[in-house]
């Protein structure tokens, strides 16, 4: 992720300059190369719709029950395969509906953490489609295992893909988890609305986040003084919280039969991975990137950068240009983007504290979520949640068991911000070569604090009974030895402003997976722009539950958790940033 960001074609293809080209990566001991076709875009329309069309109803989470019984009468009695695929189409069409509904109302959600209407109605959804959720697993298996021309039809419909994962997914089945589940959203949303509301009162001044962060006149000093003493504060306030969710979760993965949450985790998410792998990445990424991100800060300043405020207008006027000249494949979700005004950057103070993009399967429209403070960071951001954006435009993957990797998706973000770099004059002006120092900078942020957060996840999730205090020298420790105390000075309460530490746990590794090969790409496209926009739009036209390390294989590019990777990549950094 950005550092400062908090948080995933259908005509001129033939235009787009994307036909076969080769494309040879250097990264590790070893050289490979990919020889590129042009990704087959599907034949998806997307008409106009604004957010004011989109429409919130509630479920009908009764009639969906009431279809799965009928599939189950229906296995029992021996009926017609055909029929009862079909039958199961209705009801996947059903879910991808609440699916949807789920995703507009948790946006309705983001824009007042306070409303406790959009709230409770999430709150209400997310238990009954997770409860759902159980039985639409035992429905599936059941009629996959039903006989061999079900199963067929199934993997035929359906592809190999999905039947495997509902198989795989019996691993998580588990009634009496249900209460935990709620109990754990119940959590995040209380950490939402104390994110989103928290104050630090301070010799007579209500300060928030935004206060301290966006106030000019204070000096560097007063600063430090006040974000320190608001990270303590807030600490203080969200740690009860996590602290329960850590034994909530931990029962959850005992339960299930995991040795640890973290194992638990990882294989929720679909990842081909494992948390050891994980941790080999942490002690490459702490002796390879830790040394250059400390040498790169101390030897460039960005600080009229950072000093420099941009104008929203200008900044989605500059990105219809640089899009246009990109290529069409971006041209265009980016005009359909602008045109629909299917994104909302607006400052509020009850907003969620966070950005992100999601998918409104119903209208087959993504969405960005953010918020524009005229900072550099916020152009870094849209930017970041552009790639999801163009993901989800062209190939979108949601409903029951959708199989798309974490990883990936996070390589459709980052590697475009890095896709972007020689057109940064557009959107920076003057200050475009310290936006090159200070994107490259933020990518090894991204491999250090994706490792870091990891670890301490990790180490506490291992740790299931730490204390407060043993969770802060942790981190405390941990920022030490990824390079980023002695960079902005840590004192080891910051954790509690990871939201995802709260909101989706063990998330943040895949911020330092994808940054990986989004480099690589990066690495390509300086002598070879247009075979690194081939390799980005064929990672983005992935096949559903396709791996990290297929895709990257696949496309010519080096395995992630390797330490020759990771040494390549240092040098990559160092050459361009100190």
């Amino acid at each position: 992720m950005i550092l400062s960001a908090v948080l995933a074609a259908l005509f001129f293809l033939s235009a787009c300059g994307m036909g076969n080209d080769s494309i040879t990566s250097s990264a590790g001991d070893s050289t490979q190369t990919a020889t590129y076709s042009a990704p087959v875009m599907p034949d998806i329309s997307h008409e106009n719709v604004t957010l004011s069309d989109m429409t919130y109803v509630r479920p009908d989470i009764e009639g969906m029950y009431a279809a799965m019984d009928d599939l189950k009468e229906g296995i029992k009695r021996g009926k017609n395969a055909e029929d009862m695929i079909a039958a199961y189409q209705l009801l996947q069409e059903q879910y991808s509906h609440a699916d949807s509904m789920l995703s507009l109302v948790y946006l309705l959600y983001a824009f007042d953490v306070t409303n406790t209407a959009n709230r409770d109605e999430y709150a209400y959804l997310q238990s009954a489609l997770s409860e759902l959720d159980a039985q639409m697993q035992g429905v599936s298996a059941q009629l996959f295992e039903s006989s061999a021309e079900a199963q067929q039809l199934a993997r035929d419909s359906f592809g190999t893909g999905y039947v495997d994962a509902i198989m795989q997914d019996n691993l998580y089945e588990d009634a009496s988890i249900q209460d935990l589940l709620d109990r754990e959203e119940e959590l995040t949303l209380s950490y939402d609305n104390l994110s989103a509301t928290f104050t630090l009162f301070d010799n007579g001044v209500y300060w928030t986040y935004a206060d301290i962060s966006n106030d000019v006149s204070l000096s560097s000093k007063e600063f430090y003084r006040l974000y320190d003493a608001y990270c303590a504060a807030l600490n203080a306030e969200a740690a009860p919280i996590f602290i329960e969710q850590v034994a909530i979760r931990t029962e959850i993965a005992k339960r299930l039969g995991y040795d640890s949450y973290a194992a638990y985790c990882y294989d929720t998410y679909g990842r081909d991975y494992t948390p050891s792998d994980a941790r080999t990445l942490h002690q490459a990424v702490k002796q390879y990137i830790a040394p250059v991100f400390i040498e790169a800060n101390s030897k460039n300043d960005t600080s009229d950068l950072g000093a420099a405020m941009f104008d929203e207008d200008a900044f989605f006027s500059a990105l219809s240009s640089s899009a246009n000249a990109f290529s069409p494949l971006l041209a265009e979700p980016v005009t359909y983007m602008l045109q629909n005004r299917l994104y909302d950057v607006t400052y509020s103070s009850v907003k969620m504290d966070s950005s992100f993009t999601t998918y409104i399967s119903d209208y087959r429209a993504p969405f960005i979520f953010s918020a524009w403070t005229g900072y550099s960071e916020d152009v870094a951001t849209i930017l970041h949640e552009l790639g999801h954006f163009t993901n989800y435009y062209h190939n979108a993957v949601v409903g029951y068991s959708a199989g798309d990797s974490l990883d990936l998706a996070e390589v459709d973000a980052q590697a475009l911000v890095l896709l972007l770099f020689s057109d940064y004059d557009r959107f920076y002006g003057d200050l475009a070569d310290q936006a090159r120092v200070a994107t490259l900078i933020d990518a090894m942020y991204s491999l250090l604090s994706g490792c870091m957060e990891d670890e301490f996840q990790q180490d506490v999730y291992d740790n299931p009974d730490m204390t407060l205090a043993e969770m802060n020298a942790l981190y405390a420790r941990l920022a030490e030895e990824y390079g980023l105390e002695q960079v902005y000075g840590y004192q080891g309460t910051e954790w509690v402003l990871i939201t995802h530490t709260f909101q989706t746990p063990m998330y943040y590794i895949s911020y330092a997976a994808s940054m990986v090969p989004a480099l690589e790409l990066f690495e390509i496209a300086q002598s070879d722009s247009e075979g690194a926009k081939n390799a980005y739009f064929s990672i983005i036209m992935r096949e559903s539950y396709d791996s990290l390390g297929d895709v990257l294989a696949k496309n010519g590019l080096e395995p992630v958790f390797s330490e020759d990777t990771i040494a390549r990549i240092a040098e990559i950094l160092s050459s361009y940033t100190t």
